[in-house]
């Protein structure tokens, strides 16, 4: 105490000293009323960061438990219970504050002891029932007092606390009721850190003490009753108190014997037996009945005072203060240090003990969870990872097993183009070999104005002859490879579906046959083939210069006709309008010259070769053979060349017209095909090639979705791999956390608690 009776503001505690205790705290070195605050705000700044980690929690599981489905709902609906229990926590330890709850019976003090605690005359005090209802002092950061009904959130001015609160008022409230007093801090050290004081009207005033109990005191630190020195504890405020300690656990008792003064007229030893029967019986009923604490806790708990001559000193009036009011204002501090220590060490045990337990023991649960998570992914991960190589084996073997499949197929689809062609070409010559069979087969009415009728019909005869010829002789051949190989291929692919687990088809069934049996396309087109023949049918002498020139030439004959065509082309000579009929498509040992184009060659060729030696020797002998037979064997022998002649001629019918052009259209049809063997047998080669390369390629497909499928899944494997992973990853840093959490809510419980 200073002089003048003054005591020095407390010092507040500063943001940098608040960082520099969390750092390093030394409880003893912060004022009592002052812990409370140092071990909110370390309450509120552990407790909002575990709200917030909480929340990226549950946004952390809610994620995850998208993808596992149902596998983290159990751990997502514990995350949100706890969000739901810290935010509250957080909640209240915002609104928490040191309560202080006076009572006593009328007119014992109580607002004189708040007023002194106070250094000010705040409430109304006098003889008498003074307070007719609760009053609640709270500090804040404003310049004007104000106050608050319990019926209205409209602000009114402090002064009208006394018409609102005391008994003579007629504007009073009902005792149940409670004005709120907002006292600026600056005016006053005590309420400056988050204390509020709670007066009361008196205990005798009214029977419904438990209701006020419920009311207004179940959150209160400390209870402190204000007795009257001039007698013992009265049956009202011991029956006060036991409901107090039925209804709580363990309240803080403080006992103070007002009006002390009263004392000082007497002699010392009848004071300090006064004293000593008041503290016995008070510690007889703390200790013995209510079993609140120990005889020395008790002993250290009862206090006696003058309130009034405590706010006197402190208001700095002198007069009216009795002798040895040193000795029980010094009291009276000490009253007020043991009471800051108390109510800060209640305070921090009633108010955030119970949290920290519960924050510890939901940092606990989170941890077991998170390992419990975290095992699981890393198990799955695991699982995952095999998963894995066994698709991406399963991957490359499909993959090289199609390539072999695309490969080994190939060779042999060309191979079986190799052996159809060869079989298609080998049946086409035979068809060639017998093609006067077949055209001899053909019947038709032949008239000679109407050619190119029985040519369209004949083409289209000996078509459909070959087509059908052809087919017959190779279509069970073809079939049998292709069915074989088409087999193998199904066979080999079914394996692969099989492996992939997609073998819903057999190989005998329609997804795997794909097709009907093959059947290639043997046409030829005979229209187009033979577009270029042109049959000669004009009358031939068997003994015509023509005849005998092609009998005594031999081989030369074709020569010879071909030096005779280039003689027309050139004009040297001209030659018969008959012979104009061959085209350019004709070939040369079809063409059958006129009589009179050989004569006219062989006037015009053969004549200087009569004046050679040679033709001179063959003339002497035409000579000696006319000498010798005379005029009547050449008669003879004209005669006998004409009636051939005539006989042929008349010989020379409709029907010996059609066997001419049979045979002309046999030989030049011969030619014709003879050219185009090797390419029917490419074209059914080709295919049958193109048809089993079809049927490998839509197979392969069959493959190719299992493939698309197994790389999704791969791909899919993959990303839940690097999930898994990340989950483990965030697990590991979240458990670090929750472990310094676990670790700061320890060193709290080991800094504040009991």
């Amino acid at each position: 105490m200073t002089s003048g009776g003054q005591t020095p503001l407390r010092r507040t505690l500063s943001q940098m000293d608040y960082e520099l205790l969390k750092k390093s705290p030394d409880i003893a070195s912060i004022p009592p009323l002052q812990r409370f605050g140092f071990a909110k705000r370390r309450m509120h700044d552990i407790f909002a960061k575990f709200e917030q980690y909480l929340k990226d929690l549950n946004t952390f599981i809610s994620d995850t438990c998208i993808h596992e489905q149902s596998d983290l709902s159990g751990d997502a609906m514990d995350v949100r219970n706890m969000l739901g229990q810290i935010s509250s926590i957080v909640e209240v330890i915002d609104r928490d504050h040191m309560k202080v709850a006076f009572f006593g019976r009328t007119s014992n003090g109580k607002s004189t002891v708040i007023n002194s605690m106070l250094k000010d005359q705040i409430l109304p005090s006098g003889i008498g029932h003074t307070t007719n209802c609760f009053l609640s002092i709270t500090g804040v950061d404003v310049q004007e007092p104000y106050l608050l009904r319990p019926d209205s959130p409209d602000k009114k001015h402090a002064q009208a606390i006394k018409r609102l609160s005391h008994s003579l008022s007629k504007e009073c409230l009902d005792p149940n009721a409670i004005v709120r007093l907002y006292w600026p801090k600056t005016k006053c050290a005590l309420i400056r850190d988050e204390v509020v004081l709670v007066d009361s009207p008196g205990i005798d005033m009214s029977p419904d003490v438990d209701g006020w109990i419920d009311t207004h005191c179940q959150d209160a630190d400390v209870f402190v009753l204000v007795a009257n020195s001039e007698s013992t504890l009265m049956h009202s405020e011991k029956n006060f108190f036991r409901r107090v300690n039925a209804k709580l656990n363990q309240p803080n008792i403080f006992i103070l014997n007002n009006r002390w003064d009263c004392s000082a007229g007497e002699d010392v030893s009848t004071r300090e037996e006064v004293r000593s029967q008041h503290k016995e019986r008070t510690i007889e009923f703390i200790v013995d009945e209510l079993g609140l604490m120990t005889r020395e806790e008790a002993d250290q708990r009862i206090f006696f005072i003058s309130a009034k001559e405590a706010l006197k000193i402190r208001l700095q009036q002198s007069d009216g203060l009795s002798s040895g009011y040193e000795e029980r204002y010094k009291e009276f501090e000490d009253f007020e240090n043991r009471f800051e220590h108390c109510l800060s060490a209640s305070a921090i045990k009633t108010k955030f003990h119970s949290h920290a337990l519960r924050g510890r023991d939901i940092a606990n649960s989170i941890y077991e969870m998170l390992t419990s998570i975290d095992e699981r992914a890393t198990n799955s991960r695991a699982a995952s990872l095999n998963e894995l190589k066994q698709k991406k084996q399963m991957l490359e073997f499909i993959l090289k097993e199609s390539k072999a499949v695309k490969e080994h197929f190939k060779k042999k689809i060309e191979a079986v183009g190799v052996h159809v062609e060869k079989l298609v070409s080998e049946a086409l010559r035979e068809e060639i070999n017998r093609l006067s069979n077949t055209v001899d087969s053909f019947s038709y009415p032949f008239q000679k104005d109407y050619m190119n009728k029985y040519k369209a019909e004949l083409e289209s005869y000996l078509e459909e002859n070959l087509g059908r010829n052809l087919m017959d002789r190779c279509h069970m051949r073809i079939s049998a490879v292709y069915d074989e190989i088409k087999g193998e291929l199904c066979g080999r692919v079914q394996q692969l579906l099989e492996l992939q687990q997609h073998n819903q088809l057999g190989p005998t069934q329609a997804g795997l046959e794909l097709q009907s049996a093959f059947e290639p396309i043997y046409q030829i087109d005979c229209q187009s083939l033979f577009m270029g023949f042109q049959a000669h049918l004009d009358f031939q002498f068997s003994f015509g210069p023509t005849a005998i020139a092609r009998r005594v030439m031999g081989p030369k004959y074709s020569v010879f006709l071909g030096s005779l065509e280039a003689d027309r082309n050139s004009g040297g000579v001209p030659c018969s309008s008959r012979s104009s009929v061959a085209t350019e498509a004709t070939r040369t040992d079809h063409v059958t010259p006129a009589d009179g184009d050989i004569l006219l060659f062989v006037a015009t060729r053969l004549l200087p070769v009569f004046t050679s030696k040679a033709a001179v020797s063959a003339t002497v002998v035409i000579a000696t053979v006319y000498n010798v037979l005379g005029w009547r064997v050449i008669a003879a022998s004209g005669t006998v060349y004409v009636g051939l002649y005539a006989y042929e001629r008349l010989k020379y019918t409709n029907r010996a017209i059609e066997r001419r052009y049979k045979q002309q259209f046999c030989d030049y049809a011969s030619l014709k095909l003879q050219d185009i063997v090797i390419y029917t047998g490419n074209c059914c080669s080709t295919q049958v090639q193109r048809d089993l390369s079809s049927t490998l390629s839509r197979l392969l497909k069959c493959t190719d979705n299992g493939i698309k499928i197994l790389k999704s899944q791969i791909n899919d494997l993959e990303a839940e791999v690097r999930r898994l992973e990340v989950i483990s990853r965030s697990t590991a840093d979240r458990r670090r956390v929750i472990s310094n959490y676990r670790e700061d809510i320890s060193q709290f419980l080991t800094m504040f608690g009991p």
